[in-house]
């Protein structure tokens, strides 16, 4: 026996004596089981042909199942992900709704701006009645003439005190332009929920 071949292994049959007997690693383990212990496992041949369609049918009803589950979580992803997205373009509108409230108090002269845009979707008209809040009505009349340039029309402000600041409503022989704030944020939230 080689030196590698060579394990230190307690000797079972004289567990209360403190020998050690060499065992060759080379030679087959003998096994504490015979061979005649165990009985093959094997099903008789019409058993075997009964279990398919059981395994079968047992089966198909997980796979079924798995795939009504599968189906669920799908359904209840997209209803999620479009609940977010609406509240997240809400949250969104809300928050440029405020700013715009913030921008108005703090530079009133930005109105200019606002009622420059609703005069940009009016071309073709001669004459533009422009109803604006009266404290707005007064600063916007200050630029009364650099409007009435770029918007090629006689432009008439009317102080209407049912608005409030930021809000303008164009009307032009052919109809009106609604450029109150409310109006034009539901319209951009809309325009985003669309996508």
């Amino acid at each position: 026996m080689t030196t590698s071949a060579r394990i230190l292994k307690a000797d079972r049959d004289n567990a209360a004596d403190s020998r050690v007997i060499l065992c060759d690693l080379s030679e087959r383990p003998v096994s504490r089981f015979a061979a005649s212990d165990f009985e093959p496992l094997s099903l008789p041949a019409s058993e075997h042909h009964r279990a398919v369609p059981r395994v079968d049918t047992r089966l198909q009803s997980a796979l079924t199942a798995l795939h009504a589950a599968t189906e669920q979580l799908h359904a209840q992803r997209d209803r999620w992900l479009d609940q977010c997205q609406t509240e997240t373009v809400r949250l969104g509108v809300a928050i440029a709704e405020r700013l715009l409230h913030r921008t108005l108090t703090t530079h009133p002269e930005a109105v200019i701006d606002l009622v420059r845009s609703a005069l940009a979707w009016s071309v073709g008209a001669d004459h533009l009645s422009v109803r604006l809040h009266p404290a707005d009505a007064d600063l916007v009349t200050s630029a009364a003439a650099s409007l009435q340039t770029e918007a090629c029309a006689t432009l008439e402000f009317v102080p209407d005190e049912s608005l409030t600041r930021g809000d303008c409503i164009v009307e032009t022989p052919n109809g009106q332009i609604d450029a109150r704030r409310d109006v034009l944020t539901q319209r951009i939230a809309d325009e985003l929920l669309m996508q």
